[in-house]
């Protein structure tokens, strides 16, 4: 089983409407989702066929409702309730536009926090991975990953981390590192205060593998867009290319290459394999309106257009 963490959750709501008429009245048609980084891997990896359990932080009249969205998708749930409201997030998509309204969330009781703590320790030593996915909510520490980590850790479960700013540096400056971590070319050079580009990825990965704040972190996959990716592993070094592809919607992209890192790693993949169903995720949810959705019919013919190339 593969267990995905999902601490700021939100009821994604999209508007789609032909023009955006401001000052005035828009009627709309709503899609909603039971959404959050974490929830996207939760969709792609029960596509895929693993076997998931979602977990997080829930709260209010919306965390109900969240909790239905979730039974609607087929994904066993196992939250911790929470006083707050669980947020609503609004896209309203126009004229080739996304605009976007995104609530902060509620704000996370002590209590509460260690309340998630006690089950996330219990539900770790039920399965063999875990995605943590997305920011972290008001009222909790920039360094809480690290405990989730640690526990994870302390199981030998693998952990697959995807989050940015003060939460990834606190997990880049703790003792105890995650199994893979995958920011993106624009995170990494604000890291490192450099300005690579992805033709310079060879002077890149001697940069992550000159900083101790990645030594110990047995995959680092640094995704470039349409440029790709590259990552390295154990020594190891690769730059994986990827075919061009009709993007339709690339929201939750990254969250399905997750996916489908955590879906290779909990198989025993190899590395081009995993590097090759991590990228074929997310060009295939790239290409499907739905967010955390892969256009499954195309796998084979993305898969094996994925090259990987050992540097």
């Amino acid at each position: 089983m593969i267990l995905t963490v999902t601490m700021n959750p939100a009821i994604d709501t999209s508007y789609p409407i032909d023009h955006l008429v401001i000052d005035d009245v828009n009627r709309v048609v709503p899609k909603k989702t039971a959404g959050g980084k974490g929830l996207n891997v939760s969709r792609v990896l029960t596509q895929l066929g693993n076997d998931v359990l979602a977990t997080g932080l829930l709260g209010g009249h919306m965390g109900a409702y969240m909790r239905s969205l979730m039974d609607a998708d087929g994904i066993a749930h196992d939250f911790t309730p929470i006083a707050g409201e669980t947020r609503v997030c609004i896209s309203v998509l126009h004229e080739g536009n996304q605009t976007e309204f995104l609530e902060s969330g509620p704000t996370v009781m002590e209590d509460e926090l260690e309340a998630f703590v006690a089950k996330f320790s219990e539900l770790v030593e039920q399965v063999n991975c875990v995605t943590v996915s997305g920011s972290l909510p008001a009222g909790v520490p920039a360094d809480f990953y690290v405990r989730l980590v640690s526990i994870a850790a302390e199981h030998q479960v693998p952990l697959l981390l995807d989050t940015s700013g003060s939460a990834l540096d606190a997990v880049l400056g703790a003792e105890v590192k995650p199994t893979l971590v995958k920011p993106n070319l624009s995170e990494i050079n604000t890291l490192l205060g450099t300005a690579y580009t992805p033709e310079q990825v060879g002077e890149l990965a001697d940069a992550l593998k000159a900083d101790a704040r990645f030594a110990g972190i047995e995959w680092v996959v640094v995704s470039m867009g349409a440029a790709g990716s590259f990552a390295f592993h154990n020594g190891k070094t690769y730059r994986v290319a990827t075919p061009p592809i009709e993007a339709v919607n690339a929201t939750g992209s990254g969250d399905s290459t997750i996916a489908g890192f955590a879906h290779a790693i909990a198989a025993g993949a190899s590395d081009v394999t995993l590097l090759k169903t991590g990228n074929t995720c997310g060009k295939l949810n790239a290409m499907d309106s739905r967010t955390g959705h892969l256009l499954i019919e195309r796998w084979d013919e993305v898969y094996n257009s994925v090259a990987v190339i050992e540097l």
